[in-house]
């Protein structure tokens, strides 16, 4: 039993079985890799920055609208402005889509229509482009099935649509970066088989070589994905990419030092264990030391807070991984094979001398300064060229998107910012419905609006980013002095008319009337008594003849008494009526009384308003001198800078209008309210950030000192998210590049404990990867017409730049420690036998990244021509420098000031002697 396990052991089975179960636990827990890279795969900002703070505020806004993200609906006539059919047609489509609302998750929808005050910021300028902004939940489900759902809703017969935000088009980014991931693996894999093939002639070889580098990148991805997906840890959109491109070249790199000693061994008849065994040995310490340096270097940017450089350090994982199987998986298939590993040409070729290394460092031992003068001459003009500039638009590699159109649309119609606007949330501990905290957010809109770099601003006083007349001072007192105008014209006519009335009223022929009305009264009371009088007469003189007509009967007398009889009648008569006239006259004379004594209190009444009047006439022509003056006071005022202040009264707060814009700028408490700046230039500008930042310092200063100056604000946007990753990275990245290749440098003086040697080989290799760098940034440029780089770019060049540099400067710093003759002696046969493997190592370094040609990629076609132009640089370079600056670093502290000019002396003596005497010997010819 021990036999067979000693068997095992030797046979190194059980280090196949281990990696076997651990594959297996790979690819079995491994999650769906494009899942993670959709949700994981852009940058995770900080708790603490400004577009999460924005986030949280969004998801606490109540009014329905918690956990959504607004998306533009686009609708594009390309043929010119929108007919009344096709803007007919875009309702009918929202019309449809509201109906559907729910089933799509769309909590709100602006249009035009619902929201008059916003047709500004909704219709382009040339009427060709409309915008329906909709706010979807979150909960609805991925971003790309919203997408293809609304897509479809949306499409209206005879007009382009398209559904745009900044999450979708992060997403599409995202999805295409997971197209081409599959492709880039395979193609990378293939391409390191073709290279291991053409290296060593053989079949068998590649296929272990791609057992391992398969082996190795399926644990450390699966590793590297359940970290993000259980710990939420740091996960990258290129994270499988880079993970491969690192763990392919350290693979090819490993595996051929591997085979090339074991081939070197099973040819001089070695047994295959045996043999196995004495390459682990021979090159484990220098498989360590790789290993190291690379896991150290790359764990390190663990320690980072930005997310995309923190998601880097799962290399540190991958190069240790892919350390251990170097030295334990390959092994095992190398002592199972022996020489049938390199079947069918099993016998060594015959490798030709490489000359190249060898006439560089012979050329930098005959002339250094001349040889350095030659490299810094090639390679400082484009060390610092200056060209280096970083694109923060995620959308620049994403071919025919429908998204990315729409987003072009939008900035073609209304401006670059139109698409990824800025918003700026307030948030206070007060009700913001009222005329003090309006009028501050006020003249924070206009503030904004007249910083450069910004296009247009709304607000709750501006939601159609300009302000509305009636609600400013200046409106207000041009309607105010209209109707002063007015007053003091109705006061003019009033004066006049008090005069007029004044003048009517004409006291003395009232007077003159009340004197004829008493000359009247008397004369009736005089008639009055004259007509008692003579009714009592008549009364006597009826009463006689009645009398007499009762005692005569004569003839004559009855004649007489008849005459009697008729004067009797008619003195009847003329008593009844002056009875009646009496009783008349009785009323008159009463009425008469009354009159006069109502004309008199009358008159004095009349006399009472007369004085009124004239009291009144003098008020109002003060009044109107008064008004006048306010008049002129508020016209200067209106013409004036305190006149373009806002001012809401409560009915005008109460209105519909206005508490129309509440709801859609204010959250469930009125406590909170957003700002929607729309910038002139892109989110990616170079001045985006320095526009940004003015901003900040505005509204802080704005509301420093008022009734808002303890509010708290918080920008967000696409632009605001651009700005805080490219803070972040430009913070970060210098000291990535400052730690990574410090802990490189460190471990070369380690290892080949000399730091002046090791520094002249690291300066060499930055040289030549800053040299590479602008020369691919130029090339691109020529080529694409794009003279920006990605900003992952300089990450990703960063992984096969750190890896060419610890495998060949470790190698060098290796054979610089184990040489034990002098510097001198060292530099011209040391530097050639490295470089007899430098050429293999060049070849493997360009074949392992030239996969990444497969994507298409601007991105990864850049990190391919960095490599390739860096690998051949520091290959022609570093030879040149190491033998210069060696033997510089000897000759030039041997020689002391004093000696140098001794021998400079002594030198020019012999020289003139000879010179004296040749021209002596020609004159003695002569």
């Amino acid at each position: 039993m021990r036999e067979r396990i000693r068997k095992l052991h030797h046979n190194r089975i059980f280090a196949l079985v281990f990696w076997l179960v651990v594959v297996f636990a790979a690819i079995v827990t491994l999650p769906n890799v494009k899942t993670i890279i959709q949700y994981d795969g852009q940058p995770q900002l900080a708790n603490t920055s400004q577009p999460v703070k924005a986030t949280q505020i969004k998801n606490n806004w109540g009014r329905n609208l918690n956990g959504t993200y607004t998306v533009n609906a686009v609708f594009n006539n390309p043929d010119g402005a929108l007919t009344n059919k096709q803007l007919a047609s875009v309702n009918k489509t929202v019309s449809e889509l509201q109906k559907r609302s729910s089933y799509y998750g769309v909590q709100k929808i602006t249009t035009m229509t619902n929201t008059p005050t916003s047709k500004t910021q909704l219709l382009s300028k040339d009427k060709s482009t409309e915008i329906v902004q909709l706010e979807v939940s979150h909960n609805q489900g991925t971003v790309r099935q919203m997408t293809s759902q609304l897509k479809s809703q949306i499409s209206t017969a005879g007009l382009n649509t398209y559904v745009t935000s900044p999450e979708i088009i992060s997403d599409a980014a995202n999805a295409h970066i997971s197209s081409f991931t599959l492709i880039v693996i395979l193609m990378t894999m293939l391409i390191a088989l073709i290279a291991m093939g053409i290296l060593f002639a053989s079949i068998i070889a590649p296929i272990i070589t791609f057992l391992a580098i398969l082996i190795s990148y399926v644990t450390t991805l699966s590793l590297a994905t359940n970290l993000a997906y259980h710990w939420n840890f740091a996960y990258s959109e290129y994270t499988p990419i880079f993970l491969l491109l690192g763990i392919s070249l350290f693979t090819l790199l490993t595996s051929f030092w591997f085979f090339r000693e074991l081939r070197n061994l099973t040819d001089d008849g070695a047994d295959s264990q045996a043999a196995t065994s004495k390459v682990v040995n021979d090159l484990g310490y220098r498989i360590l030391i790789s290993t190291l340096s690379l896991t150290i270097a790359f764990g390190s940017l663990m320690l980072f807070d930005f997310s995309t450089i923190r998601a880097f350090g799962l290399l540190g994982i991958g190069f240790a991984i892919t350390g251990i199987a170097s030295v334990t998986l390959v092994p095992v298939f190398t002592g199972m094979l022996g020489n049938s590993l390199f079947w069918p040409k099993k016998t060594r070729p015959r490798l030709k001398d490489h000359k190249l290394w060898f006439h560089l460092t012979k050329f930098g031992l005959w002339q250094p300064w001349i040889a350095v003068a030659v490299v810094l001459y090639l390679i400082v003009p484009v060390v610092f060229a200056d060209r280096t500039h970083l694109n923060y638009d995620n959308a620049q590699d994403i071919p025919n998107n429908q998204a990315v159109q729409g987003a072009r649309v939008l900035s073609a119609h209304f401006g670059q910012g139109k698409a990824t606007p800025v918003t700026l949330y307030i948030s206070t501990n007060q009700r913001l419905d009222n005329q003090n905290q309006l009028y501050q957010l006020d003249n924070l809109t206009k503030k904004l609006r007249a910083q450069p770099g910004v296009s247009a601003v709304t607000s709750v006083t501006q939601p159609g980013g300009q302000p509305i007349t009636q609600y400013y001072v200046s409106s207000q007192l041009s309607s105010l002095d209209q109707n002063i105008t007015g007053i003091v014209g109705q006061l003019g006519t009033v004066r006049n008319d008090l005069q007029a009335d004044r003048t009517n009223l004409k006291r003395s022929t009232l007077k003159s009337q009340v004197k004829r009305l008493n000359k009247l009264t008397k004369q009736t009371s005089a008639l009055m008594s004259d007509s008692s009088t003579l009714q009592t007469s008549l009364q006597s003189a009826l009463s006689r003849s009645t009398a007499a007509g009762t005692s005569s009967t004569s003839k004559r007398i009855t004649q007489y008494i008849n005459q009697l009889n008729a004067v009797n009648t008619e003195l009847n008569t003329a008593v009844n009526d002056l009875t009646t006239l009496s009783n008349s006259i009785s009323t008159v004379n009463t009425d008469a009384t009354s009159a006069h004594t109502y004309l008199s209190a009358y008159a004095e009444a009349i006399k009472a308003i007369s004085d009124s009047l004239n009291s009144s006439k003098k008020q109002v022509a003060s009044m109107q001198t008064s008004l006048n003056k306010i008049y002129l006071y508020l016209s200067g005022l209106q013409s004036s800078e305190a006149a373009k202040s806002l001012y809401l009264s409560p009915t005008q707060i109460a209105s519909g209008d206005f508490q129309q814009a509440l709801t859609n700028y204010t959250d469930a408490k009125v406590q909170t309210t957003y700002l929607t700046i729309t910038l002139k230039q892109a989110p990616n500008a170079k001045t985006t950030t320095q526009t940004l930042t003015q901003l900040k310092q505005v509204a802080k200063s704005q509301l420093r000192g008022t009734i808002l100056s303890n509010a708290t604000l918080t920008f967000s946007g696409q632009p605001v998210v651009a700005s805080t990753i490219q803070t972040q990275y430009q913070h970060d990245l210098p000291r990535v590049l400052i730690l990574v290749f410090g802990i490189t440098l460190l471990l070369l003086v380690l290892f080949s404990r000399s730091l002046l040697q090791a520094g002249y080989w690291f300066l060499t290799f930055l040289a030549s990867a800053a040299a590479g760098y602008q020369l691919t940034l130029l090339i691109m440029g020529w080529l694409t017409g794009n003279n920006e780089f990605n900003w992952q770019v300089p990450l990703l060049a960063f992984i096969p730049l750190t890896v060419l540099a610890v495998v060949e400067l470790t190698q060098l710093a290796l054979s610089y420690r184990l040489n034990d003759g002098p510097l001198l002696e060292w530099l011209l046969p040391g530097i050639h036998e490295v470089g007899q493997t430098m050429r293999h190592s060049l070849f493997i370094i360009i074949a392992g990244v030239l996969g990444l040609l497969a994507a298409e990629s601007q991105t990864l076609t850049a990190v391919t021509l960095i490599t390739i132009f860096t690998a051949i640089i520091f290959n022609l370079a570093l030879p040149l420098m190491a033998a210069s600056f060696g033997k510089l670093s000897v000759i030039i502290p041997a020689q002391k000031p004093m000696q140098f000019r001794k021998r400079k002396r002594t030198a020019r003596k012999p020289k003139t002697r000879a010179s004296k005497r040749s021209k002596q010997s020609s004159d003695d010819s002569k």
